[in-house]
C-alpha cells in the first residue's frame, strides 16, 4: 500500500506514452482527418508521427536528470506532485491541439508532457529509498508490471474512448481528457497516502541540459559503460518497434484505431503478467547478467519470427514470448545499475540510466519515420538488429561476471 501512489505515478506515465499511438496514428495516417493537408505524401505523415512520438521521449530525455536530481534536493514527494500538475495540464493542450487542429500545440503539449513523466527517475529512487537485496529486485519488478499495466490500459484507452461507434460523443479528444482526471485522482492519493522517503538532502548542480552531460557520462562511467551502451542499442530497437509497428499494422493488416489498441493492450497485459508473476523466480535463479542475455537473444528471435507471419492471430501468438523476454531485461538491468551506484547519489545515477533509454527512444523517430511509412517490416528488422547487436556488446564487456549463474 505505501507503494501504491508511486506506482500509480509509472502507470500514469505509461498510459501518456502509449496512449497516443491509435490515435495519432489514425489522425496522422488517415487523409481524411483535418489536421494536416489531404495532399500531404505519406512519407511526411510518417516523419510527423515520428516527430510526435519523439516529442514525449525527449521531454523525458531532459525532464528525467533534472527531476532526479531535485528530487535529491527537495524531496520525491514534492517533485512527484510537482509533475502530475503538469500532466494533467499537458493532457488537456493536447486535447485543445486536436479540437483547433494545431500540430504545433500538439507538439509543445507532447513535449512537456515527456517531461512530467521524466518523475519515473523519481520513482525508482523511491523504491530504492524503501528498498534492499531482494525486496529492490521485487519492487522493481512491480515498478514495471505498473509501467506493463499502463501500457495495457493506454493504447486501449486512446483507441476505444476515440471510436464514437462505442458510444457518441467519443471522440480523438476524450482520451486526453480522461487522462487528465486520472492525474488528478492521483495528485490526491500522492498527498494522502505518501511518506517522504528521502533520507537526507543531497546537493547537485542541476542544469536544463544535465541530460546531455549524463548521456555523456554513461559513456564514459568505467563501471556502467557497457550496461548503458548495452541498453541504448536495446532501446533503439525496442523503441523502434513499439512507436512505428502502428504504421506496419494498418499497411499490412489492414487495422483500424480499435485493433491497434487491442494489440498494444495484449502487448502490456502480458508484460504487466510477466512482470508481476512469471519472472520472479528467474530473478532469483539467476544473475542479471544471464537475465540480460536471455532477454536479448529471445527478443532479437521472436522478432524475426513475426516479420513472417501473414495471419493475425499467429501474430497475437508471438506477443506472450516477446513480453516475457521485455520483462526479464528492464528489472535486471535496474538492480544492476542501483547495486553499483551509493545510497546518495541513487536520483543522480537513475537519472542518467533513464537519459540513456529516452534518448535512444526519443531520437529514432526524429529520422526514420518518412521510411516507414514506407518500408513497413522496418520496426520488426531494425528491432531484431538492434537486440542481437545489444547481445554481443553486452557478452563482450561482461565476460567473467556472466560466468556466474547463481546470484
Amino acid at each position: 500500500m505505501r507503494l501504491l501512489p508511486v506506482l500509480l505515478t509509472v502507470f500514469i506515465d505509461s498510459l501518456g506514452f502509449g496512449l497516443v499511438y491509435p490515435i495519432f496514428s489514425v489522425l496522422l495516417m488517415n487523409p481524411e482527418q483535418g489536421v494536416l493537408p489531404a495532399h500531404t505524401s505519406l512519407a511526411m505523415r510518417g516523419w510527423l508521427f515520428g516527430l510526435l512520438v519523439s516529442g514525449f521521449c525527449l521531454g523525458q530525455f531532459f525532464g528525467g536528470p533534472v527531476l532526479g536530481a531535485l528530487s535529491d534536493h527537495k524531496g520525491r514527494k514534492k517533485i512527484l506532485l510537482l509533475t502530475l500538475w503538469l500532466a494533467t495540464a499537458t493532457y488537456a493542450l493536447t486535447a485543445m491541439g486536436i479540437v483547433f487542429e494545431n500540430i504545433i500545440v500538439i507538439f509543445i503539449s507532447r513535449l512537456l508532457g515527456g517531461v512530467a513523466a521524466g518523475n519515473w527517475s523519481v520513482a525508482q529512487t523511491v523504491i530504492v529509498d524503501t528498498s534492499a537485496g531482494e525486496e529492490k529486485t521485487k519492487n522493481f519488478g512491480l515498478l514495471g508490471m505498473a509501467w506493463g499495466t499502463g501500457f495495457v490500459i493506454g493504447p486501449y484507452l486512446g483507441g476505444k474512448l476515440s471510436d464514437p461507434s462505442i458510444y457518441a460523443i467519443f471522440n480523438l479528444t476524450t482520451p486526453f481528457f480522461a487522462a487528465s482526471f486520472l492525474c488528478l485522482l492521483n495528485i490526491v492519493l500522492l498527498v494522502w497516502r505518501m511518506q517522504e522517503s528521502l533520507p537526507a538532502i543531497q546537493f547537485t548542480k542541476i542544469s536544463l541540459i544535465t541530460g546531455v552531460h549524463q548521456l555523456r557520462e554513461a559513456f564514459t562511467s568505467d563501471k556502467l559503460r557497457s550496461l548503458f551502451f548495452m541498453m541504448f542499442v536495446f532501446c533503439i530497437g525496442w523503441g523502434f518497434f513499439t512507436e512505428f509497428c502502428p504504421i506496419f499494422l494498418i499497411q499490412k493488416f489492414h487495422f483500424s484505431g480499435s485493433e491497434i489498441a487491442n494489440f498494444y493492450a495484449s502487448i502490456g497485459l502480458w508484460i504487466a503478467f510477466c512482470q508481476g508473476l512469471v519472472i520472479r523466480p528467474f530473478l532469483r535463479w539467476f544473475s542479471p547478467n544471464i537475465l540480460i542475455l536471455t532477454a536479448l537473444f529471445g527478443m532479437g528471435c521472436t522478432l524475426i519470427i513475426m516479420t513472417f507471419i501473414k495471419v493475425k492471430f499467429f501474430l497475437y501468438c508471438m506477443l506472450p514470448a516477446l513480453a516475457f523476454f521485455e520483462a526479464l531485461l528492464f528489472p535486471s538491468a535496474t538492480t544492476i545499475v542501483s547495486n553499483v551506484s551509493n545510497k546518495q547519489s541513487q536520483g543522480h545515477i537513475l537519472g542518467v540510466y533513464n537519459s540513456v533509454q529516452w534518448a535512444a527512444i526519443g531520437l529514432t523517430p526524429l529520422f526514420s519515420g518518412s521510411f516507414v511509412a514506407v518500408y513497413p517490416y522496418l520496426p520488426f528488422v531494425v528491432g531484431a538488429m538492434s537486440m542481437f547487436f545489444a547481445f554481443i556488446v553486452f557478452i563482450a564487456n561482461n565476460r567473467s561476471k556472466i560466468l556466474s549463474i547463481k546470484k
